[in-house]
């Protein structure tokens, strides 16, 4: 299956009497490719329906496109805090484990236990839908479930508060739960000490939960050659899809800096020292500073993309020319040439039928 894919990785684990644990995969143009996204993982799982059952766990990334990217994918007996910390084990094999590396998952305790349990610096965050899935269905609280997301969308901590003291006023028993239970910390991306680049639930996992639908049936074998195939064709498309693109960043970035410098036109501007500035309108007083590419909103620091206030610093700094300093002042993972060296792998289609 995998023998003409260079770079791929796979291991086998069985039990004392050589029954089936897990069987772990990644294939090498997955590796390869995640090196130029962004530092962000979704990891989930599914249940299996065929004739030895278990569950396929899977770490996907999401693309600057909104994409699926796929990293690993594992097969094991049932869920439980071991076979999530052998999924772990193997995923920081392929995947550094870095301050600036976050997962992001559902509140599955086993997730947390195996991620922890293998981890000292990635970040470990929840999935904002499940957790206000988890409080909806707790307390029957339909009607704050927007305050909680109010707050949980919230780029400052003055708005994060704000929101919750709304949902604190509404039902302080969810409050509670929340607080104690989860932390402000998994609450707000503001708050959050690493950097989801703005993504907030698991979405994307769902997505690739819908590809194998018909799927889940599959023997291993079966079931890996049709993930193996699905993301043949799909990188195929990615690639042919932004070769035609003559801008510089992708689309979807591209998309987010003309709306930004639409509303810069009506900010105003004045240099405080150095390259600080401060800007005043879109809803709030702000302060940029250039050198380390942050404002005060938090915008400019988690998207890294300039905000409205960064674009109007920027437009002070630089005059008429301006327009090129927004692409240097954000990160090159909305880069088109970067977005191509992710899908560049070969990845050699599996013959075998399942």
């Amino acid at each position: 299956m995998l023998s003409d894919n260079e770079g791929s990785i796979v291991d086998l684990k069985v039990d004392h009497k050589l029954h089936f644990r897990y069987f772990f995969l990644s294939v090498g143009a997955f590796i390869k490719g995640f090196t130029h996204m962004r530092k962000v993982i979704i990891v989930d799982g599914t249940f299996l329906s065929g004739r030895y059952v278990g569950c396929l766990l899977f770490a996907v990334a999401q693309d600057t496109e909104n994409h699926i990217f796929p990293i690993a994918f594992c097969i094991i007996d049932k869920a439980c805090d071991d076979s999530w910390t052998y999924f772990f084990e193997q995923l920081w094999h392929i995947v550094d484990d870095s301050d600036e590396l976050c997962i992001i998952s559902d509140q599955h305790l086993s997730i947390g236990n195996g991620c922890k349990k293998v981890s000292t610096a990635a970040h470990h965050d929840f999935c904002t839908h499940h957790i206000a899935e988890n409080m909806r269905k707790r307390f029957h609280c339909d009607i704050f479930i927007k305050y909680f997301f109010s707050a949980a969308q919230s780029y400052s901590t003055e708005e994060f508060f704000e929101h919750f003291q709304q949902l604190r006023d509404k039902s302080r028993e969810v409050a509670n739960c929340l607080a104690n239970e989860i932390g402000f910390q998994k609450l707000n991306r503001a708050l959050f000490t690493g950097n989801r680049y703005g993504m907030l639930t698991t979405n994307i996992a769902e997505s690739f939960n819908a590809m194998l639908k018909d799927q889940r049936n599959f023997l291993i074998i079966g079931l890996f050659n049709h993930i193996i195939r699905k993301f043949v064709n799909k990188f195929e498309e990615q690639r042919k899809e932004m070769k035609n693109i003559l801008t510089f960043f992708v689309p979807s970035a591209e998309k987010k800096i003309r709306n930004n410098m639409v509303i810069d036109d009506a900010l105003q501007v004045h240099q405080l020292e150095n390259n600080q500035f401060s800007v005043v309108g879109h809803g709030r007083d702000a302060i940029v500073d250039l050198d380390l590419n942050t404002c005060s909103c938090c915008q400019f620091y988690l998207k890294k993309i300039p905000c409205p206030h960064a674009i109007t610093a920027l437009r002070l700094s630089f005059g008429d020319g301006y327009g090129s300093s927004i692409y240097y002042h954000s990160s090159s993972f909305y880069k088109v040439l970067t977005y191509l060296a992710a899908y560049d792998g070969t990845i050699v289609e599996p013959t075998e039928e399942k």
